[in-house]
């Protein structure tokens, strides 16, 4: 009989943020594990955070965004998983879908938070990250602990960046007049929550201040559906920019933020990549609710600045604030360019 699982399955379905900082538990798994074979399941959208990792065997991929057909896309998934035969589950995103799988498929141990249908679980965690006490990266190796791990630094999650991605990067770049010698910042402004965007107008006015104090390139990015909104963003700064929003996927989007030298965004998706590349981020966070705030979900590692206000509002109501959003207004282009600054006069070129 086993006395250590071989083949183990992580799941978290979810955006690709949330996902890449999920992955510190690949790392925690093979401290404890380190012959198992690992597997991670994840979104169509989300897989390419995953792609390249040498600690992953197989990447696959399950639909949750929908309840619609939630049944056979669990009886679906079962099959798959029955005939890999995994020795242990770890579901990361709280779902029925997923605890409905790993039960039909008949595996022995069966982890996740104590929510969505966690019947069909053999061990489980409350689920507290709403309190935002820690960071998320951190909620993800309580997993760790509780499989037996001990005494463990936090790992940081990790983004393999290939280097076909980065040569594309570079011919795009060079086609639209980047300066490649030039330092290089990257903003990402746009959200589908307005409740953490900064102001359209502040990013100009911080665009015209940056680019009067440096010689540097500014690139904007962001999905198609946002090349508007950032073409908007750099014709009012009346200086010269760069509009990469719907061009690049998920790799070239890394090999990119690879080659910045500073990040400016939101709470999103590509601020989390860019702090898995060790690129310093300046992050502007909205919102007074203790779950969405830069505790847990701010840029993780050391070398970034956060702004996040406090306008001691009594009650925080996210995309639905009737007071225009006025924690976000708070913070200053003057503050956060003084920042910027700080970043380019100690950055790597």
């Amino acid at each position: 009989m086993k006395n250590f699982p071989a083949k183990i399955v992580i799941m978290r379905t979810d955006r690709i943020g949330e996902v890449l900082l999920s992955t510190v538990l690949i790392d925690g798994v093979k401290q404890l594990y380190p012959d198992a074979e690992i597997s991670f399941i994840t979104s169509l959208y989300s897989k390419d955070i995953l792609a390249g990792r040498h600690d992953i065997s197989e990447i696959i991929i399950a639909d949750t965004r929908k309840n619609s057909g939630w049944l056979l896309k669990a009886v679906r998934l079962a099959i798959i998983l029955r005939k890999r035969r995994f020795d242990l589950s770890i579901v990361l995103n709280a779902n029925k879908i997923l605890h409905l799988a790993v039960f039909l498929a008949g595996i022995p141990e069966r982890v996740g938070y104590s929510r969505k249908w966690s019947v069909f679980l053999t061990k489980t965690i409350e689920d507290e990250r709403e309190k935002g006490k820690k960071h998320e990266a951190e909620y993800a190796m309580d997993f760790a602990r509780l499989l037996g791990l001990e005494n463990f630094e936090q790992p940081s999650p990790r983004l393999v960046c290939e280097d076909v991605s980065g040569e594309k990067v570079k011919e795009l770049l060079l086609k639209k007049g980047v300066n490649l010698s030039r330092k290089l910042i990257v903003i990402h402004p746009a959200s589908s929550n307005p409740a953490k965007m900064w102001e359209n107008a502040r990013y100009s006015e911080l665009i015209k201040k940056v680019k009067s104090h440096s010689k540097c390139e500014i690139i904007v990015v962001g999905t198609s559906e946002e090349r508007q909104l950032a073409e908007e963003i750099i014709r009012a700064s009346g200086e010269t920019g760069f509009n990469v929003c719907g061009e690049l996927n998920l790799k070239e989007l890394a090999a990119l933020l690879k080659r910045a030298d500073l990040f400016i965004g939101n709470d999103s998706g590509p601020m989390h990549m860019t702090a898995a590349l060790d690129v310093p981020v300046i992050a502007i966070f909205g919102r007074n609710i203790p779950g969405v705030g830069p505790k847990r979900w701010g840029p993780y590692g050391k070398n970034h600045k956060v702004f996040h206000k406090d306008v001691e509002c009594r009650k925080c109501y996210d995309r639905d604030c009737p007071f225009g959003y006025k924690c976000l207004s708070a913070i200053t282009v003057d503050e956060v360019f003084s920042a910027v600054k700080h970043y380019l006069m100690n950055c790597k070129t």
